[in-house]
């Protein structure tokens, strides 16, 4: 059998070791800093203008929406009169010029120029 060498124990100095080892790790701080620059550089320059133009086509989305919600309001409350005689009543006279029967229909419009 081979005998092995033993060697004695003494402190080394590696700092040039020490060096090449935060190399990469520098190279890491770097490429991170790198990745993160160029992640700004394309939010500010394609996504901010997406997200502006999104977010402006959502308020008017907004604004539509509340306003077919206002019509929808006013639609449910004709709807709720159409149950109501008086009210079938009073809208056939004043739209279409109906009467009920037995009923006198007047015209008080004021007379033409023309004789």
């Amino acid at each position: 059998m081979r005998a092995v060498e033993s060697r004695p124990l003494t402190s080394v100095r590696r700092e040039p070791h020490r060096q090449r080892r935060n190399f990469p790790v520098r190279i890491r701080y770097v490429a991170a800093l790198v990745i993160c620059a160029w992640a700004f550089f394309y939010f500010w320059h394609a996504e901010r203008p997406q997200l502006r133009q999104l977010a402006a086509e959502n308020a008017k989305l907004e604004r539509q929406l509340t306003s077919l919600q206002a019509e929808q309001r006013t639609l449910q409350t004709q709807k709720q009169q159409l149950n109501n005689p008086a009210y079938i009543e009073k809208y056939a006279t004043e739209h279409q010029n109906l009467v009920m029967p037995n009923t006198v229909p007047f015209d008080l419009q004021s007379p033409s120029k023309s004789h």
